[in-house]
């Protein structure tokens, strides 16, 4: 264990600055804009127009914008983990590490993990935190600029707790859950990306176009598509799509406030279903693709450059 984290502390040490820059942006730049000017134009759905900030209580105006800088940071986070997952795949090999790593007491198969469960599961865990917290700052100034410090204090401590809390846990299951259904994708275009080097991306996307476009229209059944398309859905559906509240009709600012006090118990509640997607022949399908990936990776290193 020391030495996984070793190697996951390697992966911090070489990308902590890119890392740090996409984790804070969202967080400073609302900090910013919440310093500088609150006519924020808010829309809860179609049928409501909120004018601005000001117009809301505070309560409301934390859970807005902790939900807001917690996605925008996950989302920029997932995108760079999406963009540098390819590069890591012969990253020890373009730098001349290759010799140096492999001369450590380190297996191949840890040394693949330990970047793998950083890049894709520690990064977007940390983003969730630090997007948590940069909502919350946000709101410390929002409130304050607007409805005055007492305001903030007055707040329901235990309730935005919970909800924290309660946000945290769920988004980090859904974010196991994600990765896994997406670990065939993930892993076998690392795996082309180590094997073909900078033509790994384009073979993928050639083979991916050519199966769903051409050979799924010959078959008696499609099957690119659908294997494509079942991990993806399953991933979206455990990070965006919130059960608990989609069938929630939300038309005013008080139908809002109205549904805060449940709301640690709405995160919770979407576990269980997104956990029973998990007991299907379709996931084991996809842990197998990313064990197969995974090997690939594995065998390619023991070869060597």
């Amino acid at each position: 264990m020391k030495r996984f984290l070793t190697l996951m502390h390697r992966e911090w040490l070489q990308h902590r600055t890119g890392w740090l820059v996409v984790m804070l942006a969202p967080s400073v730049l609302l900090l910013l804009g919440s310093l500088i000017d609150n006519g924020l134009q808010i829309n809860i759905n179609d049928k409501v127009q909120m004018t601005d900030l000001r117009q809301m209580p505070p309560l409301l105006i934390t859970g807005l914008l902790v939900t807001a800088v917690t996605g925008l940071t996950l989302a920029l986070a997932l995108l760079s983990m999406a963009f540098q997952l390819p590069g890591l795949a012969w990253r020890d090999q373009q730098d001349g590490s290759a010799e140096f790593w492999t001369s450590l007491p380190v297996g191949h198969a840890k040394a693949i993990a330990a970047t793998l469960f950083t890049q894709t599961l520690a990064l977007p865990w940390l983003a969730v935190v630090v997007g948590i917290v940069g909502g919350l700052l946000a709101a410390i100034l929002g409130i304050t600029a607007i409805h005055g410090p007492l305001a903030w204090l007055a707040q329901p401590w235990g309730l935005l707790a919970a909800s924290a809390l309660a946000l945290l846990l769920r988004m980090t299951v859904a974010l196991l859950v994600a990765i896994a259904w997406l670990s065939p994708l993930l892993l076998l275009t690392m795996a082309a990306s180590a094997w073909l080097r900078r033509w790994g991306v384009p073979v993928v996307a050639a083979v991916t176009l050519a199966g769903t476009l051409i050979l799924d229209k010959r078959l008696p059944e499609p099957m690119f598509g659908p294997a494509l398309w079942r991990p993806t859905s399953e991933a979206l559906h455990a990070l965006i799509y919130f059960d608990a509240v989609r069938n929630i009709q939300v038309n005013s600012a008080q139908d809002a406030m109205a549904l805060l006090p449940g709301l640690p118990m709405r995160f919770l509640n979407d576990l269980p279903p997104m956990l029973s997607a998990l007991a299907t022949p379709g996931f084991g399908l996809a842990l197998a693709g990313g064990a197969l990936g995974f090997a690939l990776l594995v065998l390619r290193r023991q070869r060597g450059a």
